[in-house]
């Protein structure tokens, strides 16, 4: 990522070093990365497009409801065609999309192409920031 875009807003704060991973994972897979990364989201690519994510919240419902994590594989649980933001968005509109889908992340794309993934602590400390 080269940081387009990261003067002000949205650009400004969110995780410009998006982790990836395959949708043919396993949940036990995807939770090693998620951890080893630092990050409470994963996105799924084809090719340079997003075509889903996976967070926290998704491995722990799966588990939940009585998913092998050896066995289920990232695809079976993942969100496919994510919302997404894009660096013209504001925090605001940022936090209305996040309370609507009753999501923590958001991909940013610009120009078509993933550039971030923005948390809802990101927002929190743009809208804080912003006072």
């Amino acid at each position: 990522m080269d940081g387009r875009g990261r003067e002000e807003g949205i650009g400004a704060v969110m995780r410009t070093k998006v982790a990836s991973i395959d949708p043919s994972v396993t949940l036990r897979e995807a939770a090693r990365s998620l951890e080893a990364a630092g990050v409470g989201t994963l996105a799924i690519m084809d090719g340079a497009e997003i075509s889903g994510i996976v967070s926290e919240r998704d491995l722990v419902r799966a588990l939940a409801d009585g998913a092998d994590p050896d066995r289920v594989e990232v695809r079976d649980v993942m969100t496919v065609d994510p919302r997404y933001l894009t660096l013209g968005d504001s925090a605001a509109t940022a936090l209305e999309i996040m309370l609507q889908a009753k999501v923590r992340h958001l991909p940013v794309v610009d120009e078509g192409e993933l550039i971030g993934i923005l948390s809802i602590r990101d927002v929190a400390r743009t809208l804080t920031r912003d006072r």
